[in-house]
């Protein structure tokens, strides 16, 4: 990928930032447009092979879904079955009538404007699901010649690879997060160094999940990865770093400008766009 070292790039997490607008849809993908940044949509598979935007395995938390099906894995729960179900209204009242869209529905709208650019953050990675999801998506990236405008994401690097192989004017991602006891700063830390021992093959971005410390003073600093650890990962990739902060200030942010980092993920579209400022 080609950057521009004096610009900031980012993207708007599940399409306009899961705390400024309803999750992966087309509402908030215009949202992230808008702002300047990158919609991420995230791709679920349905068991008519329809790719859809859709976060969650299920239903339930973001659409009004009825209960015969809200709590089936959406692999299980056919296209028709939920395409008219409101996604809007338990984000916010005048997000009402927004939908889940299905991918085709997005790459339409980017196919009107070449300069939206997409993340996709593929979900079906099980064995029974991915190769259905592996072909819609080519399918649809070959009809709307869509590969110079995608960034395919994920947390599984031989898939991620698969990706490349299948797509090669796609940019993919490999995103580095921890969950669960112990160390989880040092779990993502392992991580990158075994993408570094491959010298990151197949990938064109690594993310960096950030935990924000919110008792760390003004001169201290406030993520679990050490400087020390980003500067390294910054010595390896240049600008192919990017970092998601689950939380910041614009002190804090500063800080990872400063430290050279160009990409950016966010939660809050409006007020990191408004902290560059």
């Amino acid at each position: 990928m080609k950057f521009d070292p004096t610009k900031i790039y980012w993207q708007a997490h599940r399409g306009g930032g899961s705390r400024e607008a309803p999750d992966n849809t087309l509402f908030a993908m215009e949202y992230g447009w808008s702002l300047g940044g990158i919609p991420e949509a995230d791709i679920r598979v349905t068991a008519d092979d329809v790719i859809v935007c859709l976060h969650d395995n299920t239903l339930a938390r973001t659409t009004n879904a009825p209960d015969d099906i809200k709590d089936l894995p959406i692999r299980q729960v056919k296209y028709d079955d939920f395409k008219d179900l409101d996604a809007g209204r338990k984000f916010r009242e005048d997000c009402a009538g927004q939908r889940v869209p299905t991918l085709r529905e997005v790459f339409e709208v980017m196919a009107k404007d070449r300069t939206k650019m997409l993340y996709c953050d593929i979900k079906n990675y099980d064995e029974e699901a991915f190769p259905a999801l592996m072909n819609g998506f080519k399918k649809l990236v070959d009809e709307f010649q869509m590969a110079s405008q995608l960034i395919v994401a994920g947390c599984d690097y031989k898939l991620n690879c698969r990706f490349k192989e299948e797509i090669p004017e796609i940019y993919t991602m490999q995103w580095i997060g921890a969950w669960g006891e112990g160390d989880r700063a040092k779990k993502k830390v392992d991580m990158f160094n075994k993408l570094a021992a491959v010298n990151f093959a197949g990938l064109d971005l690594v993310q960096y999940h950030l935990e924000f410390n919110s008792k760390a003073a003004e001169d201290e600093w406030p993520y679990d990865i050490s400087e020390e650890d980003l500067r390294d990962a910054l010595s390896h990739l240049g600008p192919r770093l990017e970092v998601f902060p689950w939380n910041f200030t614009e002190s804090s942010l500063r800080k990872l400008i400063d430290l050279g980092i160009r990409q950016y993920a966010t939660d809050e579209p409006k007020r990191f766009a408004a902290a560059l400022k």
